[in-house]
């Protein structure tokens, strides 16, 4: 699945890493002129609808997880979007 160059008001400039659920990439915020992290989740082309929404639920409550946890060594989570979790780190 070929990588958007922006989303919204994001810039997307490479991936940081995978995992289970989808891919992290390095980010700017042409807005507020800052970096974040953008985490976007893939659904595998043979899910069907039931499987589609669990993913989805499961990625909110760990975007809703995260958000509540405030450390210097955890990206704090700014906004949250169907698929997307959005998260500056400072």
């Amino acid at each position: 699945m070929p990588v958007p160059k922006t989303l919204g008001k994001y810039e997307i400039r490479r991936e940081l890493g995978r995992g289970g659920m989808g891919r992290v990439y390095e980010g700017w915020d042409t807005v507020l002129k800052r970096p974040v992290a953008i985490k976007m989740m893939y659904f595998p082309a043979e899910a069907a609808d039931d499987q589609t929404v669990e993913l989805r639920k499961r990625f909110r409550r760990e975007a809703e997880a995260a958000a509540g946890l405030l450390h210097p060594n955890i990206a704090i989570i700014y906004d949250y979007g169907g698929g997307l979790i959005r998260a500056f780190s400072p």
